[in-house]
């Protein structure tokens, strides 16, 4: 696995600080924090990779139900449900492991 750099780290929580400020809750969604995120990346210098044809990509997981929470999320590449809930508050289901 890559080692993401602390500046890259900074940068990505500056953006979706600055996203979750300025859109309403109503309004935000997953895509348009990844959307802020990518744009403060670039705007600050950083690039994006994005692999092709020759670079082994990840296979693609099912979503498996989570024991605390019964919704259905992504299964990580270590084979766990993916971490979810609200912010800061994460479900007791996150990293267990996936059916």
């Amino acid at each position: 696995m890559t080692v993401i750099p602390p500046a890259a780290i900074a940068v990505i929580a500056a953006a979706l600080d600055d996203y979750r400020l300025t859109t309403p809750s109503h309004q935000q969604t997953p895509h348009g924090a990844a959307e802020r995120a990518a744009e403060y990346l670039t705007t600050s210098g950083w690039g994006l990779h994005v692999p092709r044809g020759g670079e082994p990509q990840p296979p693609s997981r099912d979503r498996a139900a989570c024991p605390a929470c019964c919704v259905r999320h992504l299964i990580t590449l270590a084979g766990r449900i993916r971490r979810h809930g609200p912010h800061g508050h994460p479900c007791p289901g996150s990293g267990t492991p996936a059916p």
